[in-house]
């Protein structure tokens, strides 16, 4: 579709009532959730896009990214596919998205359901970040270190760090071998991850979000588990569900696609 003179990719499966999926990264893709959501297809029309500088979407000129722009794309992607109201189902950094969108279009929201979250603040964030590296053996943080200069002189690519990152975003490393893979853009992961540092404060906001149904499905050994969660981000919106997902690391779409599709299942077939 083109938005704002821009083509943005997306892809829609099956027919009923729409769910717009935001993918995390920042910078990842619409793929990160293939073929694992596609049961909800039965009963919704799941409609995937790549966000900006994502997947198959135009870059931005001067690598203007910003989570202002993947605002406004959503909200032009709600007007092009003509919905009154949307469904947003939000994984990290698009639970972040969903959050956003929501405090700057309430009206147009209908349901969000957000897995994986990061809370209502930067401070969700960088916790994230200091939390991963606790979790990280000296080995891997040396070997990251190294890769990141590589990085900056083109000698390594996203995708090599993301291979010492991925086992600490699971439970079981067996799940890793069920993982799709899938393109990362370094460049809108650290724009936006500036940006979410600097800028993203939603605890004022929190009032709007008051009508709008929120379920949130944390794993229990995610990098920010429930309980964290629940300070970061259920506090400031307690009639949000908070769901803890058994036996699961961060990546509760690939690690548990069962539990998270039939708590989507139910959530969305729910009256308000």
């Amino acid at each position: 579709m083109t938005l704002n003179n821009n083509k943005v990719y997306v892809t829609t499966i099956g027919e009923g009532e729409p769910i717009v999926f935001l993918h995390g990264g920042p910078g990842s893709e619409h793929r990160f959730f293939l073929p694992y959501v596609k049961p909800l297809a039965a009963k919704y029309k799941l409609v995937l896009y790549d966000q900006r500088g994502c997947g198959k979407s135009d870059p931005i000129a001067d690598n203007q990214y910003s989570m202002e722009e993947e605002v406004r794309t959503l909200e032009l992607l709600r007007k092009e596919l003509e919905l009154e109201q949307i469904n947003l189902f939000g994984e990290s950094w698009g639970s972040m998205l969903a959050l956003l969108y929501a405090t700057s279009y309430p009206e147009k929201v209908n349901k969000i359901f957000l897995t994986a979250a990061i809370g209502m603040s930067a401070t969700g964030f960088k916790a994230f970040e200091q939390e991963l590296l606790k979790k990280m053996s000296f080995k891997d943080k040396a070997k990251l270190f190294l890769l990141d200069k590589k990085m900056q002189r083109g000698k390594a690519t996203i995708e090599n760090i993301l291979d010492i990152l991925d086992p600490y975003y699971v439970f079981s490393k067996d799940t890793l071998r069920n993982k799709v893979r899938y393109n990362m853009n370094s460049t809108v992961n650290h724009v936006i991850g500036e940006d979410i540092k600097k800028q993203y404060y939603l605890t004022e906001k929190a009032h709007k979000l008051l009508d709008i149904p929120i379920m949130v499905a944390q794993g229990s050994h995610d990098i920010l588990p429930p309980e964290k969660i629940h300070s970061l981000l259920v506090k400031y919106i307690p009639h949000a569900r908070l769901m803890e997902i058994k036996n699961c690391g961060h990546w509760t779409v690939v690690e548990k696609p069962n539990e998270i599709n039939s708590l989507a299942f139910q959530f969305f077939a729910r009256d308000k």
